[in-house]
């Protein structure tokens, strides 16, 4: 039997009645009209939409239309790249041609130093600059479609909403009204006017699917804080969370919404969810304590886990082939967790043995046991079905599958802190390595290499159903695996479950398509560490391969970073998603609480109130490497992108390619608007752009050549080299 739930936030579908918006209804009566003929909402289609109001019904014309022009004058461009060494160097070099004899050149100039001066928090000169280059240049739409974000992040709403309404006579592209009308709603918002705020997001709502998570989150808050439309809060959230999974902020006031109707079970597993995104936050550690004692004994049932009552698969043909360790139920850090106690079951007699002392044991097939960690020994007791120990283990034991087509399945697996790892059931091939700890113990998975591929497969497709995408995957995850597996070939294990590259939630997952991908898929082999992937991508990779037949001339500035991520994706893009209004992974945008920010530097470093949030390193294309937040008291940088992801977002940062929008309160930031495009680093393999390759009749061969031009492919079959 079966039992499904899921981990961290999948949460589309919550039974929220849906009530009319009074209050913020005569600005969304669309929006209030059609949640309450969808109860609960799923998510928002044309049909749905066009039903009401047919002059809603999106424009793909208009939606994938681009009309941006990234050109620069030659004395900009050439300085632009110093952005992508010394983030000094960058600003002194723009400053020499901010007074320059061509007003072309000097605007642009004007236009990146704007930019560079928000980054440092230099509001005041942000605010100088912006307003010489649109003096300059009056006529150019991004310039004051930028001076109206600068006016909104100095907290100068009147102003900013002037500037948003006068763009609006520059340019009538979907590109600058949308972002226009999105900054005018937040202008509306933060000045304290949450019907018009509401009336601007209605419009984007039924318009703009590139923000409609970000949008339906922001209705949710508004109602939220309007006493007669409280109720209405959570349907716009469930829609914020069906659109994109990733949206922290909806996520995090679904809890507090949660805690405030009373509904327990919710905010246990809204809070329960946050709190296994950051795990140091005492504040959620407070919560989920709470909320435990409510629960009760049975809590971890109520949390997103996969169970299973017995194993799914029963029997997969063994491929011998190089063996893989691979530690289970490792956290964020990719630390494999000391188990408090786990369940077993097979589909095949199992053997038990011990290190010292050989076999000393045989388990019948579908014949659960136990094991448990003996805090008095500082070993493990393995035990039957009625409790009584078997036999006890301190030196590290092997379970090993009689026959190797077998499967094991590892069930309720206990830690001392249940949100340190996913502890979903795992059906698992090979053999498991059972090492006794000081306080605890740790599973190594020694498996086959050609055994675990469909299952780290089947944790990163989804919908990718193409044989060549597919097969495409299955070469990158080969080549990667092997490569790892030679570079640590001395250490106790190789990879985690959790693992960036290599996520394993076990072979229960696979299916047959996947099976025959990673078989068929062996004839080549990519030689050099460079066999990296990632969900979804926009038109230009962290190595500049297009994703469309239509690449833009993207010339690298700060500005152009900007210009770019408010790009419309165009209508050839190989990762467009079939659903207009599921665009999240390509184009998203996020609101953050500077305060959350400031604590989980804390972590590390006391830089006190957040002032100014500033990318210190770039690629060539302008993907932020690290990043500087200044505070009051000191400064603290983080030197990765998956440190910034945490500290900016707690790990649900989408990808690395970003701008951030800083939204002051006096000379503090109060809160952050990041934009941004794709998923990941951008290297390698886009498995969605892989997807819109094989639908155009490209075969894996071709995908792996596209997304890997330099690359040098082994050919397994006749040892060549290309």
């Amino acid at each position: 039997m079966r039992k499904y739930t899921f981990l961290f936030v999948c949460l589309a579908a919550l039974p929220v009645a849906a009530q009319p918006l009074s209050g913020v209804a005569s600005a969304a009566d669309t929006l209030a009209e059609v949640a309450t003929e969808q109860a609960p909402v799923q998510t928002v289609s044309k049909s749905s939409i066009a039903a009401k109001r047919a002059d809603s019904k999106l424009n793909e014309i208009a939606m994938h239309k681009t009309v941006l022009d990234y050109a620069l004058p030659p004395e900009i461009a050439s300085t632009a790249q110093a952005c992508t060494q010394e983030e000094e160097d960058c600003y002194i070099a723009f400053k020499t041609f901010e007074n320059a004899s061509d007003p072309h050149v000097a605007a642009a100039a004007n236009l990146e130093l704007a930019v560079l001066a928000l980054q440092r928090g230099l509001v005041k000169q942000s605010l100088a600059y912006i307003t010489r280059a649109s003096e300059l240049n009056p006529d150019d739409p991004f310039i004051e479609l930028t001076k109206g974000w600068i006016l909104l992040s100095a907290g100068k709403y009147k102003q900013s909403r002037e500037t948003f309404d006068h763009l609006l006579y520059l340019s009538a592209d979907f590109e600058y009204v949308t972002s226009a009308k999105l900054g005018s709603s937040l202008a509306w918002y933060f000045g304290g006017n949450k019907e018009k705020a509401a009336e601007q997001l209605q419009y984007l709502y039924v318009s703009n699917p590139y923000a409609i998570s970000f949008v339906s989150y922001m209705l949710g808050r508004i109602a939220s804080e309007t006493k007669a439309a409280k109720k209405m809060a959570p349907v716009f959230l469930q829609q914020a969370l069906s659109h994109d999974e990733k949206n922290y902020a909806a996520a995090k006031l679904f809890a507090q919404l949660s805690e405030k109707d009373k509904d327990k079970l919710r905010a246990w597993q809204y809070y329960a969810t946050l709190y296994s995104l950051d795990p140091q936050n005492t504040e959620l550690a407070a919560k989920v304590e709470k909320y435990a004692q409510d629960m009760g004994d049975k809590r971890i049932d109520y949390l997103f886990y996969l169970r299973l009552e017995q194993p799914i698969v029963h029997e997969m043909t063994s491929t011998p082939s190089t063996v893989v360790k691979m530690a289970l139920y490792a956290n964020r850090e990719q630390i494999p967790q000391e188990l408090k106690s786990i369940a077993l079951t097979a589909s095949g007699t199992l053997r038990i043995t011990d290190e010292k002392r050989g076999e000393v044991i045989k388990v019948p097939s579908y014949i659960e046991k136990t094991i448990e960690f003996n805090p008095e020994t500082k070993g493990v007791d393995f035990k039957n079905s009625k409790g009584q120990v078997e036999f006890s283990a301190v030196y590290p034991f092997k379970i090993m599958l009689e026959n190797p087509n077998k499967t094991l399945l590892v069930r309720n697996a206990q830690t001392e802190n249940i949100f340190a790892a996913d502890l979903s059931d795992k059906e698992l091939k090979g053999d498991l390595v059972v090492i006794p700890t000081e306080n605890g113990f740790k599973l190594i998975n020694k498996v086959y290499a050609e055994d675990l591929i469909p299952a780290l497969l089947a944790a990163q497709v989804q919908d990718v159903t193409h044989e060549a995408a597919l097969k495409s995957l299955a070469v990158v995850l080969r080549s990667a695996i092997l490569q790892t597996v030679a570079q640590r070939k001395d250490e106790p294990y190789h990879i985690t479950d959790n693992d960036v590259q290599f996520q394993f939630k076990g072979i229960n997952l696979i299916f047959k398509t996947l099976l025959d991908a990673s078989k068929a898929s062996g004839e080549i082999r990519l030689t050099q560490a460079q066999a990296d992937a990632y969900n979804s991508c926009g038109v230009v990779t962290a190595r500049t391969t297009a994703n469309t037949a239509q690449k833009p001339a993207y010339v690298f500035s700060p500005a152009n970073v900007s210009k770019y991520l408010l790009s419309n994706p165009p209508a050839d893009l190989f990762s467009r998603p079939q659903d207009p209004t599921q665009w999240s992974a390509v184009k998203w945008i996020y609101l953050y609480e500077a305060a959350d920010i400031e604590k989980r530097i804390g972590y590390v470093a006391h830089i006190g109130k957040l002032r100014a949030i500033t990318p210190t390193k770039l690629s060539p294309n302008g993907r932020v490497l690290s990043m500087r937040f200044e505070g009051t008291k000191s400064n603290y940088e983080a030197l990765t992108p998956q440190e910034i992801s945490f500290i900016l977002s707690a790990g649900t940062l989408r990808s690395n390619f970003f701008d951030i929008v800083p939204l002051y309160k006096g000379k503090n930031i109060k809160q952050v608007l990041v934009r941004g495009y794709d998923t990941g680093l951008g290297e390698g393999l886009c498995l969605r752009g892989a997807e819109g390759l094989a639908k155009q009749g490209t075969d894996y061969p071709g995908i792996i050549k596209y997304y890997f031009p330099e690359a040098r492919i082994l050919n397994t079959r006749t040892g060549m080299i290309n």
